[in-house]
C-alpha cells in the first residue's frame, strides 16, 4: 500500500532506504499479528477484540525487533 510513497517524500536516497526498511518491518509485524488474531482457540468473539487491542499496543515493538534482527554490523 505504501511501497511507492517513501521515495517521493524522502529528501535523500538514504532516507528513502531507511523508510522502506521500516515499512518492510512493519509489514512483517502486521503479517505476524494477522496470523495471531486469526488463529483458532477455544475462546470466541471476545478473543478477536482482545487480540486486536493487544496487537495495536505491541505492533511498534514487534516491528522494532524485526528491524533490529535484520540490521547487520558491517
Amino acid at each position: 500500500m505504501l511501497e511507492n510513497y517513501f521515495p517521493q517524500v524522502a529528501k535523500t536516497q538514504e532516507e528513502a532506504t531507511k523508510l522502506n526498511q521500516r515499512l518492510l518491518a512493519v509489514q512483517a509485524a502486521l503479517e505476524i499479528a494477522k496470523a495471531s488474531v486469526s488463529a483458532s482457540t477455544t475462546h470466541s468473539g471476545s478473543k478477536t477484540l482482545y487480540d486486536l487491542d493487544n496487537v495495536t499496543k505491541k505492533i511498534e515493538a514487534l516491528a522494532d525487533a524485526i528491524q533490529d534482527a535484520l540490521e547487520t554490523d558491517d
